[in-house]
């Protein structure tokens, strides 16, 4: 895919190639879905009805299952902001000077979406939830969509689910809605190149050992240790029928079907990258290390105007890249 292959491009030349592919998904209780009659939601406000739609109450109220699960780690903050901008048809950072771009209105909508969440169909406390957490909660029926899901999932609700409900007739997956200012889905890459540094000790060995790595029949075994999540790079692995014949890969199929669509259509990318120039920006790392959009998100959750909160951070992220020397603005 070219998604792929552009995530190691730069000035012409290709660094890297990853081991698999990935993308971010959208997992919902696909037989609580057709129960309540729901329709796929096409924007965040209908997300928003459908996940209240499958909400679980017993008779004095209480929530017995939520609408919506989410970590609330730095890195799947990071992930989702970046989704959600591009969704939002926004730019976290100016193509032309690198400016941080946290007090667009695109973002605003997007620290507005998060406060609806949490107020209408995330769980109390979820900021303190983890990935398996969330995973946990899906399969054991305390919520009834993921919006940070990945393929490697499949195989948590096999393990955690009841018997007779680990399967995609119970757990489907749904194109991610789009902001009000958007017009596209958008899903986040998750595929870790392999590289060899110039100045490594064993370049020669090293180029071997990737030769032998996607050689097919042993890229084949290395991709269903982890099925539906390690997908393959190589255009006639995913046509091998030793591939296709993988159980998982058989049966989830609609899950590896959303992620083919995600990067046939160009609508993933990697981490905070909204469009492949964002690439060339020389301190991205450091703003995703920062913490500063997850606290931006935090601090608009917890109560923060999600104006003041955004100020907040715009503030900082200028802050820390005048500090690196990368200021062009």
């Amino acid at each position: 895919w070219e998604a792929v292959r552009r995530q190691c491009f730069h000035d012409g030349k290709y660094y890297g190639i990853p081991h698999s592919a990935a993308t971010s998904l959208l997992i919902y209780r696909k037989d609580i879905f057709k129960q309540k009659g729901l329709k796929p939601p096409e924007t965040w406000d209908e997300f928003i009805k459908v996940a209240e739609a499958m909400m679980e109450r017993d008779k004095d109220g209480r929530v017995t299952r939520y609408g919506l699960s989410l970590p609330g780690v730095g890195l799947f903050i990071n992930i989702a902001v970046g989704e959600l901008t591009a969704a939002n048809g926004g730019r976290l950072f100016d193509p032309k000077t690198g400016r941080p771009n946290f007090t667009s209105k695109e973002v605003i909508e997007v620290l507005d979406f998060y406060k609806k969440l949490s107020a209408t169909v995330l769980p109390p406390g979820w900021l303190g939830h983890g990935y398996l957490d969330t995973f946990a909660n899906l399969a054991t029926g305390k919520a009834a969509i993921l919006y940070q899901g990945y393929g490697r999932g499949a195989g948590y609700i096999e393990r955690y689910a009841p018997k007779g409900m680990a399967n995609p007739d119970h757990f489907g997956v749904l194109v991610k809605p789009k902001g009000p200012s958007g017009k596209e889905t958008a899903a986040q890459i998750d595929a870790e190149p392999w590289m060899i540094f110039k100045n490594s000790k064993y370049p020669e060995e090293a180029a071997l050992f990737l030769k032998f790595f996607f050689k097919e029949e042993n890229y084949i075994k290395y991709l269903h240790t982890v099925p539906i999540h390690l997908l393959p790079t190589l255009k006639s692995v995913r046509n091998n029928p030793a591939y296709q014949a993988n159980e998982m890969v058989r049966k989830w199929k609609e899950w590896q079907d959303m992620q083919y669509f995600y990067f046939d259509t160009g609508r993933a990318k990697p981490t905070l990258i909204v469009d492949w120039d964002d690439l060339k920006l020389p301190f991205g790392l450091e703003i995703l290390g920062s913490g500063i959009v997850p606290d931006m998100v935090t601090d608009a959750v917890r109560g923060m105007p999600s104006q003041q909160a955004a100020a907040k951070a715009q503030a900082r992220a200028e802050e820390l890249i005048t500090k690196l020397g990368h200021k062009r603005w």
